[in-house]
């Protein structure tokens, strides 16, 4: 028989096939824990105990929804008026 050769008459080397890396029901690396967020039950949520400056920043923006809401609404009204008083016919003297 002749040599077989792979190109430029180098020999022809046996490889072996890549191997596969072990598979086992155990990951190599851990995962990390599974973190749940409670959910609320009968439409009610649970208290947390949270940051003390969180719940400040929570309430100032409660507050501050509150206060663009009541300036929202009397924008409104100004609007209707002005143009309630655009539609009305103007008294000439």
């Amino acid at each position: 028989m002749a040599k077989q050769t792979q190109g430029r008459g180098r020999p022809r080397t046996a490889e072996a096939p890549p191997r596969a890396p072990a598979v086992s029901g155990v990951p190599t690396t851990p995962e990390p824990p599974v973190r749940r967020w409670p959910h609320p039950v009968d439409g009610v949520e649970p208290v947390l105990q949270t940051d003390p400056a969180l719940h400040f920043i929570h309430c100032a923006l409660s507050y501050q929804n509150e206060l663009l809401a009541d300036i929202k609404a009397l924008l409104e009204q100004i609007a209707e008026g002005e143009s309630e008083e655009e539609d009305a016919p103007e008294e000439t003297e």
